[in-house]
């Protein structure tokens, strides 16, 4: 097998190998629970290897070749015996994983109905185009936005999402909306306003309307733990919800709801029209920047002071001991989004402090900078920032290009009042907040310390799990089950053990962990990430931010 691998790989008669006018046919056919999917080529060949954009893993779970003989490792698809094939059929099934994934590539609405990402389906080295068999009346193949007759292609790199489908399940208005049964009118028509609200906003601000409505693609299914997803992909956005009750009357859903279609419609606006030359390396802008117009645009002012205090302390405990400004820690995880979000409010505080204008103001400057290819970056940002907010923004955002101690930062967010947004830090005797995700911090700068800068754990019902003991010198022996810190429930009082674990370490205490069984393991010693835990912030007021 891993001879037929290297083979296909770099062999001529392999997907590197084809010239430019190599055609890949792709038909789509529903089975019961499955979408098939053939690919007829122009010409035979021994591979071919898949585009990247879906995860290899989910198409080698879920995308199975139909017929014996063949290798599928995700990305290349081959003959077990190296023959040369024209065809090859495979049965796709949803995307499962869908919170671990940028874009989900295959998904089912209602009983019928199918999405897929049209460039997932692209084999490297051909072109791929795509149609679909559409079998009962009412039925339609709907391809950036427009439905596609009978036995015509489309090409797969014609960008976002195409729907196989009953044509009751699309809505259209100022966006086309496609969703199940499973998604109350009440819902599709909340979505539908709030996108189209953001949309109007941002065309009036930048006097500039994108280059064609949205098309938003939702998603609810049940699920034991509640968690939402969204993304955008030019004027797709899709919108995927698991474990939450659709409930109106719900406050705390609806808010998020409300947030989650702000920002992935400000990803839309902007996407359509401009292009992050940064989106990988410096993701933090441009999420940021929807994370902070989307809040700004659908919270009051209670809500937004809330949420910002959030995401402030979610920032220093992903970048604490570590530079905003540098790919591996700026733009993985909730980083972007939280420290993304503070670059952005600083901004606008330090703009309007020197009578220059909001956020939108800002970002119009950032597009008026932008190059012939419309393309902007951090340094864009930066200057139209700066030029705004002179060196009250200038000066901070330095800041972000080093790393902070736990001390630097309880001055930096000390020092904010200057430009309006007042900051008090939490004493570890005061009262914390019960946020489950401090538990996992205070543990994760523990095994950091004493595990080789490494962290291991799984959150449980009644104790985290860890799977690092053998990079722990012993300290944490046989993947112990653990429950209590210094005394302190981790599980029911996680806002009171961090605030333990920083007192103990100022003290120069030992930490004691229990574990769920009842028994103790051996005292550890406080180390650099033990000891720089920050203190939690409270953010008491913000400036006079004007409405969006």
């Amino acid at each position: 097998m891993f001879a037929v691998y290297v083979v296909s790989g770099t062999g001529g008669g392999g997907a590197e190998g084809q010239d430019a006018s190599a055609r890949a046919d792709v038909g789509l056919t529903r089975n019961e629970n499955t979408l098939a999917a053939r690919w007829t080529l122009s010409a035979p060949t021994e591979s071919v290897r898949f585009e990247g954009w879906v995860e290899p893993d989910e198409r080698q779970r879920l995308w199975i070749p139909q017929g014996n003989g063949w290798f599928f490792d995700g990305n290349i698809l081959a003959r077990e015996d190296g023959a040369p094939f024209d065809s090859f059929e495979l049965h796709l099934s949803p995307s499962d994983k869908i919170y671990d994934r940028r874009h989900v590539a295959v998904l089912r609405i209602g009983e019928r109905g199918w999405t897929i990402l049209t460039e997932g389906l692209s084999l490297a080295g051909y072109q791929t185009v795509i149609a679909a068999i559409v079998d009962l009346e009412g039925e339609v193949f709907l391809a950036d936005d427009k439905r596609v007759p009978g036995g015509e292609t489309v090409s797969a790199t014609t960008g976002g999402f195409v729907y196989l489908g009953p044509k009751h399940l699309i809505a259209e208005d100022h966006a086309t909306i496609i969703a199940g049964p499973d998604i109350p009118d009440w819902m599709r028509a909340k979505f539908a306003t709030d996108i189209d609200a953001m949309s109007q906003t941002l065309t009036e601000r930048f006097e500039m309307p994108p280059e064609a409505p949205p098309v938003l693609v939702m998603s609810f299914r049940e699920d034991e733990r509640a968690s939402f997803k969204g993304s955008a992909l030019g004027r797709f956005i899709t919108l995927h919800v698991r474990g939450f009750e659709v409930d109106r009357s719900d406050e705390d859903f609806m808010r998020r709801m409300t947030a989650l279609a702000l920002h992935e419609a400000v990803h839309v606006w902007i996407g359509q029209l401009y292009s992050s030359r940064e989106n990988a390396e410096q993701s933090w802008l441009h999420e940021g920047a929807a994370e902070y117009i989307s809040k700004r645009a659908g919270m009051d002012a209670d809500q937004l002071r809330a949420d910002l205090e959030e995401k402030i302390n979610q920032c220093q405990l992903a970048l604490v001991r570590r530079p905003l400004i540098a790919t591996r820690y700026g733009s993985r995880g909730r980083a972007p989004y939280d420290c993304g979000t503070l670059v952005q409010l600083i901004a606008e505080a330090a703009s309007l402090k020197n009578e220059n204008g909001d956020i939108l103001a800002i970002w119009k400057d950032v597009f008026e900078r932008a190059d012939d290819d419309r393309m902007f970056d951090s340094a864009r940002f930066k200057a139209a920032a700066t030029a705004a907010g002179g060196d009250d923004f200038a000066d901070r955002m330095d800041i972000f290009e080093n790393a902070m101690d736990a001390g630097e930062w309880a001055s930096f967010l000390k020092g904010l009042s200057e430009i309006g947004i007042f900051v008090d830090l939490l004493e570890p005797t005061a009262q914390h907040t019960e946020e489950g995700y401090l538990a996992a911090a205070a543990l994760g700068a523990l095994q950091r310390d004493i595990c080789q800068n490494q962290i291991s754990l799984y959150e449980r019902e009644d104790h985290y799990w860890t799977n690092i003991s053998a990079h722990c010198g012993g300290k944490l022996p046989e993947n112990p089950e653990l429950r209590y810190l210094n005394g302190v429930d981790l599980i029911g009082a996680p806002g009171e053990a961090y605030a333990e674990i920083r007192r103990a370490c100022s003290a120069g205490e030992a930490i004691v962990l229990g574990q769920l069984n009842g028994d103790v393991l051996a005292p550890i010693s406080c180390g650099e990430w033990m000891t720089n835990l920050p203190a939690l912030a409270v953010v008491r007021a913000l400036p006079g931010l004007p409405a969006l």
